[in-house]
């Protein structure tokens, strides 16, 4: 029995393991992996269509620090302003979700205080919700998590808590609600859907893309994702992704579109 992250070949190389410090037992080498492209060939996995949505924020002057990236605080302030974002994001969850009412779905934010927001507003909009951070106690953990296993609740909105080890196969829609753009992170936010069980037919992703920093690098999640080099890349979102496993569906906006391939440019 294989789990999302034993799939998703996140100790890709001997030179950075990502935090999985396993190689070095083994002499740096990889004896065989499953990535995530072969996996959903084979069928292990459920298909996803990824759908990038520009949201229409601006964080090209939150505070960027070598290492760790944007500013929590300050990102967290942009989306938290007003009921704007919330509502764009409430709209697309409408739109492109045939009947939100029977999703499951997780939603990674940027700080808890984001994702308390982020639950209130969908709950005003009709869809039952909850945050679950590392502040719930664990007793409530568990019972958000049951009530999005039987559908009593439509989304859990959190911060990295559920980025691996939850065991929920009929999670049916994850919501990128904030810039990634480590490979590992976005894989195992990704593979919380990816579970195989009779309740789905496909992973519906929404990721919603702001105007970045030019430091905010793209291509490494999405190499990741694809893996394909940065010109594969490219080419790629010019011709609207035509190499993907079958079921599986990449969609960039107009405007998104247009801030990837700026990013990946600027990367090369």
């Amino acid at each position: 029995h294989l789990e999302p992250r034993h799939l998703l070949g996140l100790t890709a190389t001997p030179e950075r393991a990502d935090g999985l410090d396993v190689l070095r037992w083994f002499g740096g080498r990889i004896a065989i992996e499953l990535r995530l492209w072969d996996a959903l060939e084979q069928g292990l996995l459920y298909p996803f269509h990824y759908f990038g949505i520009h949201d229409g924020t601006d964080l090209s002057k939150v505070t960027w620090r070598r290492g760790t990236g944007y500013d929590v605080g300050e990102l967290a302030n942009v989306y938290t302003a007003d009921d704007l974002w919330a509502g764009k994001v409430v709209e697309t969850v409408q739109d492109k979700i045939g009947d939100p009412h029977r999703m499951r779905a997780l939603g990674f934010c940027v700080s808890i205080g984001h994702a308390t927001f982020m639950a209130d507003r969908f709950s005003r909009a009709g869809l039952e919700a909850r945050a679950v951070t590392s502040e719930t106690p664990a007793a409530e953990r568990h019972q958000s998590l049951a009530e999005l296993r039987e559908g009593r609740v439509q989304v859990l909105f959190t911060v990295d808590l559920f980025n691996e080890g939850v065991d929920v196969p009929t999670i049916d829609v994850v919501l990128m609600l904030r810039p990634t753009e480590s490979a590992t992170v976005f894989l195992q936010q990704l593979g919380r859907g990816l579970r195989r069980t009779r309740d789905k037919d496909v992973l519906t992703v929404l990721d919603f893309v702001g105007h970045q920093r030019k430091e905010f690098r793209f291509d490494r999640r999405y190499r990741g994702m694809l893996g394909r080099t940065r010109r594969e890349l490219e080419r790629d979102v010019e011709t609207g992704f035509p190499y993907l496993p079958a079921g599986c569906l990449f969609d960039l906006d107009h405007v998104a579109r247009e801030i990837v391939l700026d990013s990946i440019r600027h990367a090369l």
